[in-house]
């Protein structure tokens, strides 16, 4: 072989396990937990909590949520960033890179500007073409506790319709990181709306 083949059967030999390992884990999250994350090419799919379809609101499928959360934005972001560092409700979840050098979610309390926090964490989807989300976080704190912000975005362009996921990606988050403490979510403009009530013949 040439030492370009040779290369590549290295890095074949280092990388497939990687991937491999990286396969299993988010398998065996999704089985234990016994959540299913991805909403499907069914339409209407009959997954839970993916009714909520959007077409291209922002000029690609997205969707923006407020979360009222009775704990303090520390307490909040804590509850999401351990929530979502082993990949997630249902082990497709992975926390990024921040601004400000840290892993999901950046300290932006110094600053005084109002945002006690800032994160992103991409979501993948388990089906055969393994779309993959953004959703980027803010905290703030309020009388009552945090005002979670989240918005969900498509990555691949051409995304007109989501059949639900971007709703989907920000539900599932924050049922893992606040279900037991409650939380009060509300839309803030047209994306990802409400279904409509079916027509009753």
């Amino acid at each position: 072989f040439g030492s370009r083949s040779r290369c590549h059967i290295v890095l074949s030999l280092v990388t497939l396990p990687i991937l491999a390992m990286r396969c299993v884990a988010a398998c065996v999250g999704m089985a234990a937990s016994g959540i299913v994350g991805s909403c499907g090419g069914q339409s209407p799919s009959p997954v839970p909590d993916c009714a909520n379809v959007d077409l291209g609101s922002c000029g690609n499928a997205c969707c923006k949520l407020s979360i009222e959360v009775p704990m303090s934005t520390s307490a909040a972001m804590h509850a999401l960033n351990s929530s979502l560092a082993n990949g997630g409700p249902d082990g497709y979840y992975t926390l990024q890179p921040t601004a400000e050098g840290t892993l999901g979610f950046g300290d932006l309390r110094p600053f005084k500007n109002g945002v006690d926090f800032i994160g992103q964490v991409h979501h993948m989807t388990s089906g055969p073409k393994h779309y993959n989300d953004t959703i980027d976080i803010t905290l703030t704190a309020t009388a009552t506790g945090s005002m979670v912000k989240a918005f969900s975005l498509s990555l691949i362009g051409g995304a007109l319709g989501d059949n639900g996921q971007s709703y989907k990606n920000i539900k599932m988050a924050m049922d893992g990181a606040f279900k037991s403490n409650g939380y009060k979510l509300s839309h803030v403009d047209d994306s990802c709306p409400e279904p409509a009530d079916p027509v009753m013949m």
